[in-house]
């Protein structure tokens, strides 16, 4: 698991009535290096003990002199709360990091169309890949679809209307309110309406096209079933879903383990061997156990306790953060995992 750090705030810019971005200093001797689209894992102290979370950043590296998060406030959310309410410049938190595979790489020689889907705070990570793309790929065009309740919840308005004067003909921006003004009718996204929606984007693009998706996971599922259905390669296709967990195995398969189930864990050249209780994920056992591997969210969206399964089977809960062909590559999360089968056998790589 990754050394914390604190980071200062340095500033807190509100973006709407209930989420703002905070900006922090980089580290003076360790600093931190990130990839667009990527997000920073935080340990907070709710008063009711230390919780793990993970928000995205929406700087982007090579163009922002801070590294910043984008925080929308969540009912009931302690840590959301804490961070949009309570957080003032001059304050420290304590982060793992910069930590993600939902990454934007540019292309500077070859020209593409990128499509980025978003629905609410799922903006923070494509507000970032989306100022990459414009600097760093002068050849390259890029479409935002942005579903939200209201105009009044659209997070970014005043700078995305910017980028768009900054970077004339490059930058085409579709707002979807699915509850807007009294005298305009609700645009609600539909399953008919996102395969329309995309395939309209394809067949306007001359270059081949690579799509974004970041927002609420049924939003997310609406996206990748119209983007099947018009066939669109699952390699230009990256998602990152913005949920909780829920109790339920990614495979369909709702069984859950009532026995206590051996799991052989290979880290670091070593091998560690423990039970994995009928309430325990496979995470909390090996930490129970003396045992640490790497985590940091505990909910299955950031993907630091990935391993690979050599043996046996793993249930999740449903609303991990693995996409399709890592799973199809053996890939499990111990922190949403539980054993399927009596012995379990992974590997941290």
């Amino acid at each position: 698991m990754k050394k914390l750090q604190n980071l200062k705030v340095v500033a807190i810019e509100p973006e709407t009535d209930d989420a703002v971005t905070i900006h922090f200093k980089q580290p003076l001797l360790r600093k931190i290096s990130y990839s667009a689209g990527q997000y920073l894992s935080f340990e907070v102290d709710t008063g009711d003990g230390r919780v793990c979370r993970a928000y995205s950043l929406s700087s982007t590296p090579g163009i922002d002199k801070h590294l910043s998060i984008t925080v929308k406030r969540v009912q009931g959310g302690k840590v959301s709360t804490q961070f949009v309410h309570a957080l003032s410049a001059g304050d420290s938190v304590k982060t793992f990091g910069a930590q993600g595979s939902f990454v934007h790489t540019p292309s500077p020689r070859q020209p593409r169309h990128l499509v980025l889907f978003a629905g609410g705070s799922g903006i923070s990570p494509l507000f970032s890949i989306l100022k990459s793309a414009l600097h760093f790929e002068p050849g390259s065009y890029v479409s935002l679809v942005y579903c939200n309740r209201t105009p009044e919840s659209v997070i970014f308005r005043d700078k995305l209307t910017k980028l768009q004067t900054q970077f004339p003909g490059r930058l085409a921006i579709r707002h979807i309110f699915s509850q807007p003004q009294p005298d305009q009718p609700a645009n609600r996204l539909t399953h008919q309406g996102a395969t329309e929606l995309f395939s309209s984007l394809q067949r306007q693009s001359e270059q081949p096209v690579e799509y974004y998706l970041c927002g609420p996971s049924g939003l997310m599922e609406q996206a990748l079933e119209a983007l099947t259905e018009l066939q669109v390669p699952e390699p230009s296709v990256h998602c990152e879903r913005f949920v909780t967990a829920r109790q339920k195995t990614g495979s369909g398969n709702t069984d859950v383990p009532n026995t206590p189930k051996k799991v052989s864990l290979q880290m670091n050249g070593q091998e560690f061997s423990f039970q994995v209780l009928p309430e325990q994920t496979i995470l909390e056992a090996a930490l129970a156990n003396g045992v640490e591997p790497p985590f940091s969210c505990r909910s299955g969206f950031c993907t630091a306790c990935v391993c690979k399964k050599l043996a046996g089977e793993v249930a999740m809960e449903e609303g991990h953060g693995l996409s399709k062909s890592e799973l199809q590559m053996g890939q499990a999360l111990m922190c949403v995992g539980r054993p399927l089968t009596d012995e379990v056998r992974l590997q941290i790589e």
